[in-house]
């Protein structure tokens, strides 16, 4: 199912939270706001939001507050991938210009802070210090799992367990928060509230997953550059399977890959055709496909109902996206 047709039942509260992100991306130094509008106008699919939405709606929990969380959400992600594309040094996000890239490394970092701080504003107006410490370490986490990335970047010994945890750090914690902090709104129990965050956190892991396989198999439209991982060093699932099964020769060749200046086509295509050999793609979609079942589960617990259809639509469209 295509995702504007999942999220017609929150069209309107959609709306609603992308006002409030226009209203504080407003900044006394016009400098900042036309940067931040420019980052903001990039797009970005409001994943987070409508995870923040649809969860509140299922836990009975509607009005500013449900808003001000879901546009809190879409800051802090905006945060942290802008601050990821100063740490690689990124040229594109979503097929433009990164901000790193248009205005310099010290611009960038500090417009993340100031994302970082509109969010916080936004939480504080809530005045539930259960969500803003859910949300603090959820920040902690992500920070964690950035530094764990960088310290495995090029290593060959990175393990499954290793990039699962970086997976679960980096990504999937915010979004098991955004989908907690719908439970905590509606005011249901601890059964409940636990249910959310295990199908974001399920969810959040299939996601990355499927945006592994995406670097390896898209092409420029999608809006990264493939083979955008391996020219960072980074290492992905597809690429840690392979790496599990290959020759002596295979591996040399994928080290120097990742620990070279420039990546070739020819190189890039060697190291595409390693993965494909060993089952890499497919291995990280069965991955992906057993994430998307887990957060299909957690949401046993509650009673059919359009929401929790929605919530299910969701699951199945992060493993069936093209982008």
């Amino acid at each position: 199912m295509p995702l504007e047709e999942i999220c017609l039942p929150i069209k309107k509260d959609l709306a609603d939270v992308e006002a409030v992100i226009q209203r504080h991306t407003a900044s006394t130094v016009a400098y900042v706001t036309s940067i931040a509008e420019y980052v903001i106008k990039n797009g970005g699919k409001r994943l987070r939001p409508m995870l923040c939405l649809f969860s509140s709606r299922l836990a009975g929990a509607s009005g500013p507050k449900v808003t001000d969380c879901a546009a809190a959400m879409e800051f802090f992600h905006t945060a942290t991938l802008m601050h990821d594309d100063v740490i690689d040094n990124a040229k594109l996000r979503r097929g433009k210009p990164s901000a790193n890239n248009k205005w310099g490394n010290q611009i960038a970092v500090l417009v993340g802070d100031f994302f970082y701080c509109q969010a916080s504003t936004l939480l504080v107006g809530t005045g539930n210090l259960r969500i803003i410490n859910m949300v603090t370490k959820a920040m902690l986490s992500t920070t964690e799992g950035e530094i764990l990335e960088i310290a495995k970047s090029n290593d060959l010994g990175t393990s499954e367990e290793d990039y699962l945890k970086i997976v679960t750090d980096k990504t999937a914690v915010l979004m098991a928060t955004a989908c907690a902090i719908g439970g905590i709104l509606g005011n249901v129990s601890e059964e409940y509230v636990s249910a959310l965050g295990e199908y974001g956190r399920s969810l959040g892991v299939a996601f990355q997953l499927a945006d592994d396989v995406l670097d390896y198999i898209s092409d420029d439209d999608f809006g990264k550059t493939q083979g955008t991982d391996l020219r960072e060093g980074k290492l992905t699932l597809p690429l840690i399977t392979a790496l599990r099964h290959c020759s002596n020769d295979e591996r040399r060749l994928i080290k120097d890959v990742l620990i070279a200046e420039n990546l070739d086509d020819a190189r890039l295509r060697d190291v595409i055709g390693i993965i494909n050999r060993y089952g890499g793609i497919e291995n990280t979609l069965n991955f992906a496909r057993s994430y998307v079942q887990k957060a299909k589960d957690a949401l046993h617990p509650f009673k059919p109902c359009m929401e929790k259809e929605a919530l299910l639509a969701l699951a199945s469209y992060v493993i069936d996206r093209k982008q």
